[in-house]
């Protein structure tokens, strides 16, 4: 495919297109896909290793903030009517989670590097090695300073784990299930909360530092599994083919595919998606981290870039907060427990849910449908937040941020994770999912440094209000993505580029897709446009 033949204009009247990856991808169902593929799911699972510790490391460190031997070891002692109490101060939260964000994108960002030259495997390996030593010093830690040493150490390894995750699912999906695989990112967040929820709500009356530890003990599990499991599973066929071993590409994809699948379509597929592309490019030499952000590469840079703040204009550290906001406000810790237990399992229905939502509807949809109910739930949130001192408004306020969690981390966060993986060029795909992971925990970093300091009572003291402030996020997120946010449902990544090159607006993708598609099925013998 010659570049100079490729329009430059969003010319949507007459668009062809190949879909070779998977021969007759389009009439297989996806409950079928997913049935005949059941070591691409292991994988899948295996390769978001990195979002369950994420969500788990998250939730341990808020349930922990109101945990009294925990309060007792890193707080300050303060004299009130009722007797000593120990206060966690804002600065330190802070620190802790913004500064762990920080290495979290570190860690993202250098693991590319590493998973380009020597495979996702040994990437794999880096982040088990990194999250090991973390929990060990946050195990051991009895200062705040070294504490969030811990943090940050295993933070890099979250960034690792997490990036590399993403850019092997998608690359080992097939088309029709990668979207639900890649959103299965979200999923195995929620399962992280959940576990975290799980172990402290039994260890909420515990008094002494055995409370806490466990917590962070457990975290040892995670990083085994990434030691010992990454040895065992097949590489990244994509990795192969770029660094031209066709050979070992196809070993690898039989390992994964299983003998019953065309391995010669899928490999020459992937061997012909990397050649074109770096043709379109031009480029005989590595990629760059600066050809994310030339011509049509910035346009799906920025996509990747939304997707992956969406999180946080939904409401993920509030969230995430949520625990020791509401025993601030009057909560007993065994009410907030159970509440934040029973919004983490609804947190993993949501996912469920989506699941079967992306088999159904269109991920662009589902997520801008529901980002919207988002700006709904927090919206009656900030006006329960303006009646402080009545119980019954404190318990609304903690319902409604578990509806924000069942929502924003399920059908809103999920799908987009799964666009977020797919718009990238293949040659820049790595690169592109640790720019992005970079920007997540940037724009994370500059919420967890923020969040302490608008609802703590000794600060902004703004608690329920916060509600306002999610509810014209959302509204923006909504806006944003409706105009930058394609659909990329069924479409090969041939597809996705020269949409990408015609600079067709991301509303119509789904519609010249269904067009092209109809049009060559009433005449089979049409070619690419390009190649005419």
């Amino acid at each position: 495919m010659a570049p100079s033949t490729v329009s430059k204009e969003a010319d949507t009247s007459h668009v062809e297109f190949g879909d070779h990856a998977q021969p007759d991808a389009n009439e297989v169902g996806v409950v079928k896909t997913l049935v005949t593929n059941p070591k691409i799911i292991g994988l899948a699972l295996f390769a978001n290793l990195g979002a369950i510790m994420y969500g788990y490391d998250n939730l341990a460190l808020s349930l922990c903030l109101s945990m009294f031997p925990f309060q007792m070891q890193f707080g300050e002692q303060q004299q009130t009517a009722t007797g000593v109490s120990y206060i966690i101060p804002a600065y330190w939260q802070s620190l802790w989670g913004s500064l762990a964000q920080v290495a979290t994108a570190i860690g993202a960002l250098v693991i590319a590097a590493v998973s380009d030259r020597f495979g996702r495997k040994i990437s794999f390996v880096l982040a088990g090695v990194f999250s090991a030593a973390g929990i060990a010093i946050l195990y051991t830690a009895s200062h705040p300073g070294t504490f969030l040493a811990g943090k940050m150490v295993n933070g890099i390894s979250l960034g690792m784990a997490m990036s590399t995750g993403q850019t092997y699912v998608s690359e080992i999906a097939p088309v029709k299930i990668r979207g639900i695989l890649l959103s299965a990112y979200a999923f195995c967040l929620n399962l992280g909360l959940l576990m975290a929820a799980s172990i402290s709500f039994a260890r909420i009356t515990i008094v002494d530092d055995s409370a806490y530890k466990l917590l962070f003990a457990v975290g040892w599990l995670w990083a085994g599994l990434l030691l010992t499991l990454s040895w065992v599973i097949p590489e990244s066929p994509i990795h192969h083919v770029r660094k031209g071993d066709v050979e070992t590409a196809k070993k690898c994809f039989k390992q994964i595919y299983g003998g019953s699948a065309n391995i010669s379509a899928i490999l020459t597929e992937a061997v012909r998606t990397d050649r074109e592309e770096k043709l379109l490019a031009n480029s005989a030499k590595d990629a760059t981290y600066l050809e994310c952000f030339r011509r049509n590469n910035w346009r799906r840079t920025r996509i990747v870039l939304y997707c992956n703040g969406l999180s946080q204009m939904v409401g993920a550290t509030f969230v995430a907060n949520s625990p020791y906001f509401l025993v601030s406000a009057g909560m007993t810790p065994a009410h907030v427990a159970l509440v934040i237990q029973v919004g983490m399992a609804l947190g993993c229905g949501s996912m469920i849910l989506t699941f079967f939502l992306l088999g159904k509807f269109s991920r662009r949809s589902i997520v801008l449908v529901a980002t919207g109910i988002c700006a709904a739930v927090f919206l009656p949130m900030g006006i329960a937040g303006c009646f402080s001192h009545n119980t019954g408004a404190l318990w609304a306020v903690g319902c409604l941020l578990q509806v924000a969690q069942f929502v924003g981390l399920g059908p809103a966060v999920g799908p987009a994770m799964a666009i977020a993986g797919e718009v990238s060029e293949l040659r820049l795909r790595s690169k592109t999912q640790s720019v992005g992971f970079f920007f997540n925990y940037i724009f994370s970093t500059i919420w967890n440094v923020v969040v302490p300091y608008m609802f703590n009572a000794d600060q902004g003291n703004l608690g329920g209000k916060m509600g306002f402030i999610y509810f014209a996020t959302s509204i923006i997120a909504v806006v944003v993505l409706f105009f930058e946010m394609p659909e990329t449902k069924d479409m090969s990544y041939e597809q996705l580029d020269q949409l990408f090159e015609r600079k067709v607006p991301a509303r119509k993708f789904q519609s010249v897709v269904e067009a092209s598609r109809i049009a060559n099925a009433a005449q089979p013998d049409l070619k690419l446009e390009s190649e005419v």
